[in-house]
């Protein structure tokens, strides 16, 4: 999918990564199942390093941008009920993908118990099934709408804003 504002399209990049993110977070539960899986090996330590970094830091980022600039634009002009909706899913998500980095870091130090693969892969599971449906309403909802919303110099200059924060 492609935007044609400049804005839309950065958010649909961020969302493609964090797709890649938790995909490959899911793949390493569904391969591990209920035996933590081995910390040593080097694909475990990337999918836990991407977890830790893009959950907690890059989303962090992107759902800050989109309650500051884009919501809040969005309410201006009479819509109010968008913004509110997902700054709800972003309060639920935050604390999960905060949970999962750092369940995530600590796994990498010291490894998994069982305990602690348990509780990882039940929150990351958690995690997993609300950020790919928030993702999806954002493409389907928030996306589209900044495309009408958005004029061309605005645009330029929150895409601008947007990528100098990255």
């Amino acid at each position: 999918m492609s935007f044609s504002r400049r804005t839309a399209q950065l958010l649909h990049e961020d969302h493609q990564a964090t797709v890649a993110v938790i995909e490959s977070l899911d793949q390493l539960i569904a391969k591990a199942k209920k035996k933590a899986p081995d910390v040593g090996d080097p694909m475990v330590q990337k999918t836990l390093r991407n977890a830790g970094g893009a959950i907690e830091e890059e989303v962090s980022e992107h759902f800050a941008f989109e309650e500051n600039e884009l919501f809040t634009r969005l309410e201006e002009m009479g819509d109010v009920g968008i913004g509110m909706h997902l700054r709800g899913e972003h309060q639920a998500l935050l604390p999960l993908g905060q949970s999962v980095a750092e369940m995530a870091r600590e796994a990498l130090e010291n490894g998994f118990t069982d305990a602690s693969w348990t509780t990882f892969r039940n929150t990351a599971a958690e995690l997993i099934e609300r950020m790919l449906a928030h993702i999806q309403k954002e493409e389907m909802a928030l996306l589209p709408a900044l495309e009408d919303l958005l004029d061309p110099e605005t645009d330029m200059e929150l895409s601008t804003a947007y990528a100098d924060a990255h």
